[in-house]
């Protein structure tokens, strides 16, 4: 059964590296889709919902690095039957206004085939 999507911003597929750390441990994973509200990080190991992490990771076809902090808001433990990923959903909680606008126009770019 699926979820209620309750996002405020419909994410776009990408496939981005991702680095993120929590207080105890560094990760490296990839970013499966993105929006300038969050991302989907596709990991063995997502990390409990509630956890907050920071997160970074750089744009595709620039040289422009975005870093804010993170809240996990679910987690999938085991692949699902219709072909989801285990991973965790993240919402990002101090994301600038200028990496917003970074992000918002990587996903229009994204959207209309330019990259």
């Amino acid at each position: 059964m699926k979820m209620k999507d309750k996002r405020r911003q419909p994410r776009h597929p990408v496939i981005l590296k991702v680095d993120y750390r929590d207080v105890n441990k560094f990760f490296t994973d990839f970013a499966e889709n993105l929006s300038a509200g969050g991302m989907f990080i596709a990991t063995r190991k997502p990390l409990p919902p509630g956890s907050t992490i920071v997160v970074e990771f750089m744009l595709p076809d620039t040289s422009l690095k975005v870093r804010t902090r993170a809240e996990v808001m679910w987690a999938r433990k085991d692949a699902s039957s219709t072909g989801e990923k285990r991973g965790m959903g993240v919402r990002f909680s101090d994301l600038s206004s200028e990496d917003k606008k970074k992000i918002d126009l990587l996903v229009s770019r994204l959207r209309e085939g330019v990259i």
